[in-house]
């Protein structure tokens, strides 16, 4: 937990392809198994602006934060914005804290921490969350069939292929795409993404290694009416599209199913 005038970052370093370690490894599901969420910067003015946005969010709902790096976006450099009125987060204003708040407290037994988290943290979590929106469209029309999903690292590969397909905002738009990019990975913020995937017949999850958006956008999604096919790790047809050992880049062959 956290201090009351406190929060915790955790800054996972992530090393998908086993460049510089034992193992190729993925950290996410670690950070999950302990209920830290998780934030997954896209560049340099990400990692600022998460880190902010991270200490905020562990602050107000006791939960330590992770910050997912990798070198991608680690080892960089780019001009960026430091202007202390970037990103202003926002209490919310519909969630009222337990008896206590949600902090850690002596005496305090893993039971009453159990009993916490699960009964007032994980909510204020989602409160913060739904309050201060760090998932967004970026590209097309709200109303595109065909949606693009992503995060981090993977969401400037997919940038770079538009790039490189020559669709930019206005092309997008005329072919019916759009594209949703995912600042907090876990847990999915449920109410963004049921409005970015309104009136979509497909949605295309981009993601490196295993399906960790993938999967929670199925079990949001699932039961809707006119719910969106969904792909990822897998094709329609069942066949790997995204595969989950490795790494994905822009110049992947796979890049080329949005020419069509």
């Amino acid at each position: 937990g956290t201090s009351v005038n406190g929060g915790v970052l955790v800054l996972m370093g992530d090393d998908h392809t086993c460049e510089s370690s034992t193992t190729a490894h993925q950290s996410e599901y670690s950070l999950i198994n302990t209920f830290i969420p998780v934030l997954n910067p896209a560049g340099v003015q990400d990692i600022l602006d998460f880190g902010l946005y991270g200490w905020a969010l562990s602050r107000f709902s006791g939960c330590w934060v992770g910050l997912k790096s990798v070198h991608d976006t680690i080892e960089a450099s780019a001009s960026v914005s430091i202007d202390r009125d970037r990103l202003v987060t926002t209490v919310p204003s519909d969630f009222v804290l337990p008896m206590g708040g949600l902090n850690l407290r002596w005496p305090d037994t893993p039971q009453e921490q159990e009993a916490r988290l699960h009964q007032h943290k994980l909510p204020a979590l989602a409160a913060f969350v739904k309050a201060n929106p760090i998932d967004r469209l970026m590209m097309g029309g709200s109303d595109a069939p065909i949606g693009i999903i992503s995060t981090g690292k993977s969401y400037l590969d997919v940038r770079s292929a538009l790039l490189e397909l020559k669709i930019d905002d206005r092309q997008a738009k005329k072919l019916g795409i759009k594209l949703y990019k995912v600042g907090m990975p876990w847990p999915l913020e449920p109410h963004a993404l049921r409005e970015f995937a309104s009136g979509a017949r497909e949605l295309i999850v981009v993601e490196e290694k295993r399906g960790l958006i993938e999967d929670q956008v199925r079990q949001i999604l699932y039961g809707s009416v006119d719910a969106p096919r969904i792909i990822g790790k897998l094709d329609e047809n069942g066949s790997v599209l995204f595969p989950v050992e490795g790494r994905l880049d822009a110049s992947d062959r796979k890049s080329t199913r949005l020419n069509s």
